[in-house]
């Protein structure tokens, strides 16, 4: 799941895992929904969440709906966005080109040079914590509380996507991606997955 929409989304500033940004009172309602609507009626037995204010206001409200708690893991965090932390998306692509869209690819020097982190590192550590969820937790439901990029890390590793498929592709506030596993293998079964009235709103 990712977040609820967030201060950030609004001013459509690039947040990072440092920037302090809090759900919206929409994003807060996004939420609710999708706890509601979509996963009240599913036996969930953990849920994982990013250390990130907006992240944890998510699980929190997660929580109260159905009344599992949430542990933190750091393997979810956001990617570490460096120097371009703070600044509007529209500044970031008249300044630098198309340098969000070459974060997807395997290496960029411009973007290591404002020590933003490697999208290979974010699908390293998000494949790690599905591997671990593998054993852990083999015949029951999890749910992830993340960001952004985590969630195209993981549909980069199972899908083989491109970085302009990846650009492309926006996860959106408070939407399900659903993962299924068959004999210890991923595949994915849902992405965006969110309450009908909002598809065409956004």
């Amino acid at each position: 799941m990712r977040h609820g929409q967030a201060e950030s989304n609004v001013n459509r500033v690039l947040a990072g895992r440092n920037l302090e940004s809090h759900l919206t009172e929409y994003g807060r309602q996004q939420v609710k929904e999708t706890a509601n609507q979509l996963m009240k009626n599913i036996a969930i037995e953990k849920v994982y969440v990013s250390p990130v204010i907006r992240t944890i206001e998510t699980a929190q409200i997660v929580r109260e709906t159905l009344g599992t708690d949430y542990v933190i893991d750091e393997r979810l965090y956001e990617t570490e966005m460096g120097r371009l932390v703070g600044m509007n998306f529209e500044d970031i692509t008249m300044k630098y080109g198309d340098v969000l869209t070459r974060f997807y690819s395997d290496y960029d020097p411009i973007l290591e040079s404002f020590g933003v982190e490697a999208f290979a590192s974010v699908k390293h550590r998000v494949a790690s914590l599905l591997d671990e969820l593998l054993q852990k937790h083999e015949d029951s439901n999890v749910l992830v509380v993340t960001h952004l990029d985590p969630i195209k890390a993981a549909l980069a590793t199972l899908l083989h996507l491109s970085a302009d498929a990846l650009h492309r592709w926006n996860i959106r506030n408070a939407s399900l991606t659903i993962l299924k596993h068959e004999s210890k293998i991923y595949s994915v079964s849902g992405v965006n997955v969110m309450l009908m009235y909002r598809y065409p709103l956004e």
